[in-house]
């Protein structure tokens, strides 16, 4: 299955991203389930094929896809991070653009994945627009960046599953382009999280896989997140 390339602005006018949209079905109701960082997941991690055949199998419920590209590693560092500009960009325009291309897909209940930053940004998206987004898939998040910051918090009734490489410990990292600063490691920044989560509400995942900050372990994941998050399984 080829993803449409489609090309669109927000309203405010502040970002324009390429989206690559793989429809559901025409003759039912079904959830948009949105991911960030296309580059990767349309690319090295190579998930739509995997996804077509859980959602072929019955494993997980027919669905429409989008991914977003992140552009570059500048835009990363700059939305990724609790942006709130950008947080609206993805829950209300391109929701909003999916939903006049498919007038099927339902107005909650829909799902919104992740990795490294963007996995931080999926988690903030869920809590941020519970109306939209109801499940977040978290992919090795980089909660980190979250230490010694003051953020308000709402509670929340969505599931996240959150995972981490157990040799995710490397810290005092500074990352390029902009010379953002981990002071903890990824291990124990999403620790941190799976806790304020599950205070906040929210049912929570904790998995952790054999492995580093890498592509391969996240593609091998995606089977068991996603019958976790909306499959059914326990």
């Amino acid at each position: 299955m080829i993803p449409e390339q489609h090309t669109i602005t927000s309203t405010s006018g502040e970002y324009t991203r390429t989206l690559s949209l793989v429809a559901g079905p025409s003759n039912q109701t079904h959830p948009l389930c949105i991911f960030l960082d296309a580059e990767l997941y349309l690319g090295s991690m190579n998930a739509l094929p995997l996804l077509t055949e859980l959602m072929a199998s019955g494993a997980i419920p027919q669905m429409t896809c989008v991914f977003v590209s992140h552009v570059n590693a500048e835009a990363r560092h700059a939305d990724f991070l609790c942006n709130d500009r950008y947080t609206k960009f993805i829950a209300e325009d391109v929701v909003a653009w999916a939903r006049v291309r498919d007038k099927n897909i339902q107005a909650q209940g829909n799902i919104i994945c992740g990795l490294s930053l963007s996995g931080l940004a999926a988690a903030y998206l869920a809590l941020k627009y519970p109306a939209v987004f109801s499940y977040a898939l978290c992919q090795s998040a980089s909660f980190w960046w979250l230490k010694d910051r003051q953020v308000d918090w709402p509670t929340t009734k969505a599931k996240f599953w959150l995972s981490v490489g157990d040799k995710e410990t490397a810290s005092g990292l500074t990352h390029a382009p902009s010379g953002l600063r981990q002071e903890i490691s990824q291990i124990e920044g999403v620790a941190n999280a799976v806790k304020l989560l599950r205070s906040l509400g929210g049912t929570v995942k904790h998995s952790m896989h054999p492995g580093v900050h890498s592509t391969t372990p996240w593609r091998e994941e995606l089977a068991p997140a996603f019958k976790w998050l909306i499959g059914g399984e326990e």
